[in-house]
């Protein structure tokens, strides 16, 4: 069953600059519908009551399709993504954005620019959304899909918990059009899921919730409807017609779609990949990322469909639960770290002070100081110290997907040293207690972890013995460093931007966890069952060699009346009487604070 929509309504098919034979464009006559043609009538009187009844109420629902001639866009990042026809198409951005309602619209675009059928002359143009479980369809990709496509303009079938399929049937001033949309949850296994799915577009809808593997899968299942004999004879840059399309808010550091879109050299890479088995003059696959400003950014968009506390509710909500980082991610539209759980340093790190807005550049002449983790799944931090124990953390080396002998974690850090610090000396590493018992896989009982490291990379690694490894201590020297005083426009720690590692752990996953001794008492100590803690344990080992050997902070020593000087008696002994030791004073006599005696 087919329906003309008015097109004076919705733009009489105008969607391209220039037509081409098979695709939409500019229509040179104007048919209208505004009234039954003979034509028409003799079309309903071969139905029935019912099928002509349906037939005409499809003619008023038709013309319920997004007007494309006289869409209005969030701003020109959304409208650039709307016509984009790449292969691999993503946009990213705040919440409220406008860019899955933009989505939805370019779907209408993409059917009518549809090559025709060389047999019927019909553009068939199916969608697929995918998701993970048929309650995230119907809680959150059905209602955005359906504001765009309502159900009364076509067939629906399906319900609650079970596939859907939408099917709407129309015609432009270039013939008719099948726009068939399927909704899709693939459950547990991705693979079998998808096995034998046909469909022209898939959606990706809040595409960083999605493993990796639909996109590696979905890439297989586009551009395979309608068969390929509707378009035998055409030229090769007609016959492919697929695209993966996906929008999603700003995404982990370590989600798939920060790796695939925030990186040009990778897309590059992964489109020249794509299009090596293409035939020849076949049209090359290309990725490509739409990335709109973030609130309080210039060029924010959609503002003017929201309402003025839109975004200061949300931010609000999200300070007094202490999810700041909700706010970098859905409002401000910034690419962070996910937090799982309260992180052992949120109150003293702040990424703005503690971590450079750019690269570090090494200072001739100062040599590198090292801090190690021992273990299969090794850390190494590379430092300068300069000031008065100013740390600059040049970088950081771990594998969290190897397990990795000392010596070809040595041989690793070395290559690093190399490539990145030529000719700069390595004072001291200093390493991990545990890191000096023999390792199981030497060929010599004596060899440990550290000194198989040290050997291969070519400097000698010291255990760490202040605190003799206990938490606290190393806890607090980290802390003792983040909350130095500035010095010289320089904070006591300054990370180098490419540690990404040390910054996850700072922001989101060096967390605090319960441990329950054989007492059954109970203590806060930091989760180790994520990768980062093997990091942050590298730099801890470093920076508590600025400690002396009592534990004592550098930083303490500089306070006014806190010199050991000041703290200890003649001769190292404890304070004689009547010698003054510093620290708060009254002012009065506490045995006798209102002078009663005088």
């Amino acid at each position: 069953m087919s329906a003309k929509p008015r097109m004076g309504l919705w733009g009489r098919g105008v969607v391209l600059g220039t037509a081409h034979e098979g695709v939409g464009g500019s229509a040179s006559a104007e048919p209208t519908d505004a009234e039954l043609t003979e034509e028409r009538v003799a079309q309903l009187n071969g139905l029935g009551a019912k099928e002509a009844v349906e037939s005409l109420d499809l003619v008023e629902a038709a013309s319920q399709l997004p007007d494309l001639a006289e869409v209005t866009f969030p701003g020109p990042i959304a409208e650039a993504f709307f016509w984009s026809n790449d292969d691999i198409l993503g946009i990213q951005g705040p919440v409220g954005s406008g860019k899955t309602t933009t989505l939805m619209k370019s779907r209408l675009r993409r059917a009518i620019e549809m090559p025709k059928s060389v047999i019927d002359g019909v553009r068939r143009y199916k969608l697929l959304f995918i998701r993970e479980t048929y309650r995230q369809l119907w809680s959150t990709t059905i209602p955005s899909y359906l504001e765009t496509f309502p159900r009364s303009m076509g067939t629906w079938s399906g319900g609650r918990g079970d596939p859907v399929t939408h099917k709407i049937t129309f015609e432009d001033a270039w013939g008719p059009i099948e726009f068939t949309v399927e909704f899709m949850a693939f459950g547990d296994n991705i693979i079998a899921s998808m096995r034998g799915v046909q469909t022209t577009d898939m959606v990706l809808n809040e595409m960083d919730t999605l493993p990796v593997e639909v996109l590696t899968v979905g890439i297989g299942r586009i551009d395979r409807w309608p068969a390929r004999q509707h378009f035998e004879g055409l030229p090769p840059q007609l016959r492919s017609y697929g695209q993966i399309v996906g929008d999603f808010n700003a995404p982990d550091e370590e989600n798939w779609t920060f790796t695939v879109f925030h990186n040009p050299e990778e897309r590059k890479r992964m489109g020249e990949q794509l299009s090596a088995g293409l035939p020849e003059g076949a049209k090359a696959i290309t990725i490509e990322f739409f990335n709109q400003p973030g609130y309080g950014e210039p060029g924010c968009e959609n503002l003017q469909n929201l309402s003025p506390s839109y975004y200061a509710r949300q931010i609000a909500a999200n300070t007094l639960a202490g999810r700041g980082d909700m706010n970098d991610r859905l409002v401000y539209n910034k690419v962070t770290y996910l937090r799982v759980g309260d992180p052992v340093f949120k109150r003293e790190f702040s990424p703005r002070v503690h971590v450079s807005s750019e690269p570090l550049k090494v200072i001739p002449g100062l040599p590198l100081l090292l801090g190690l983790d021992q273990g299969l799944f090794g850390a190494a931090v590379i430092a300068q110290r300069t000031g008065y124990f100013r740390w600059r953390i040049l970088g950081e080396l771990h594998f969290p997907r190897e397990r990795l002998l000392a010596t070809i974690f040595g041989q690793r850090l070395s290559a690093l040293l190399e490539d990145r610090w030529p000719g700069l000396q390595v004072e001291c590493a200093y390493g991990d207690m545990a890191g000096e018992h023999g390792s199981s896989l030497a060929s010599d009982e004596n060899e440990t972890w550290n000194l198989l490291v040290g050997k291969t990379a070519g400097f000698r690694v010291r255990p760490q013995t202040i605190g003799t490894n206990r938490i606290q201590p190393r806890l607090e020297a980290v802390r003792a460093a983040l909350e130095a005083p500035i010095e010289a426009g320089e904070p006591g720690l300054l990370i180098d931007p490419s540690c990404r590692f040390l910054r996850a752990g700072f922001l989101a996953r060096y967390v605090w966890t319960d441990e329950v001794n054989s007492t059954g008492d109970k203590r806060k100590v930091p989760d180790k069952s994520f990768t980062e803690a093997n990091v942050m344990d590298a730099l801890q080992y470093l920076l508590l060699s600025g400690h002396d050997g009592m534990g004592q902070s550098p930083y303490v020593r500089r306070i006014p009346g806190n010199s050991p000087s000041r703290m200890m008696g003649h001769n190292g002994g404890p304070p004689m009487p009547g010698q003054e030791t510093g620290g708060l004073t009254s002012g009065w006599d506490l045995l006798d604070p209102y002078g009663a005696s005088a």
